[in-house]
């Protein structure tokens, strides 16, 4: 398999992969949103119980755990030691701020809110991919952004959203997570296309623990045993191993292999996934804004997504 290498330009020869290779990664890149979609609810239940410091803190550990033993069991090697900085970096952005202000911010807000405000995070990897000169905007791309940020909005009905002071601090926070992710994933491109993601993953929630141990360590060594019931304690597993662990790998796997804009074009689909799993698990009906917003949605990755570049 040939490594995509930059052309003249410093854009991205995506075409070196194979079909099949493209193929796996909007299945990975799908994955990944539907198993964010489902983060939401389920952190909000997890940090009703356990602070968002303390949560953050051992989301992280325990991902760092087991990224770090199963890249040793697979003998993986580890980065240059200018990849760890950049790795370092990476891992503050897209993991100590972005876990820190998510969780803080989610504490603070409704789900809603966030998931209409995380739903920026294509806005913000296209801004600074364009800023940092790893892609240029192009009609087709800009018509494909548009249409998805309107599809979501439509969704999450923002022509009913208002600034509600009861909330403000908790949106703001959620804007700045968002703004730290698509940091997190611009820098992830930059430094991906010449190392394993297995490895590079592990270093990322290294500095990422390391990090939320100072911002919530003594909080986790505080947390009463008595509150780990086992639908708390499943929770907590399904956020460490589907919503961090898979996610965050499969991420940094996918954007060794294209631009950072598509891999984040596919986060407008995790408010219409969770609506999807609304209807289907619990009942709720199908509105017009559903079927306005999800044609939208995948009218945006056929513009992004279907021929490369």
């Amino acid at each position: 398999m040939t490594n995509p290498t930059p052309d003249a330009k410093g854009h991205d020869a995506e075409t070196a992969f194979p079909a099949v290779d493209r193929y796996r990664v909007r299945v990975a890149l799908l994955t990944v949103q539907l198993l964010f979609g489902i983060n939401y609810l389920v952190s909000k239940a997890v940090v009703t119980e356990i602070s968002p410091a303390a949560w953050a803190f051992l989301r992280s550990g325990s991902a760092f755990v087991l990224l770090a033993v199963a890249a040793l069991v697979a003998r993986r090697r580890l980065p240059s030691s200018r990849d760890i900085a950049l790795l370092a970096v990476a891992g503050l952005f897209g993991v100590v701020l972005n876990q820190g202000l998510f969780l803080e911010g989610l504490a603070r807000t409704t789900v809603g809110h966030s998931a209409l405000i995380c739903a920026q995070i294509p806005t913000f990897v296209l801004l600074f991919s364009i800023v940092a000169r790893q892609e240029r905007l192009t009609l087709r791309k800009g018509l494909g952004f548009a249409a998805g940020l309107a599809g979501v909005l439509v969704l999450l009905e923002a022509d009913r959203f208002t600034w509600d002071s009861r909330w403000l601090v908790g949106d703001l926070l959620t804007l700045a997570n968002a703004a730290s992710f698509a940091m997190f994933v611009v820098i992830g491109r930059r430094v991906m296309a010449r190392n394993d993601p297995l490895a590079a993953t592990a270093v990322v929630f290294f500095f990422g623990a390391t990090g939320l141990a100072i911002y919530g360590g003594r909080e986790a060594a505080a947390i009463d045993p008595a509150i780990l019931t086992l639908p708390l304690l499943g929770a907590m597993t399904y956020v460490v191993l589907g919503a961090t662990v898979a996610t965050y790998f499969l991420n940094l796997w996918a954007v060794k292999r294209v631009q950072a804009t598509r891999v984040a074009l596919y986060i407008f689909l995790q408010p219409v996934i969770a609506t999807v799993l609304g209807v289907t698990l619990r009942g709720e009906e199908i509105s017009a804004r559903f079927l306005v917003a999800t044609v939208l949605v995948l009218m945006a990755l056929m513009l992004r997504d279907s021929r490369p570049g």
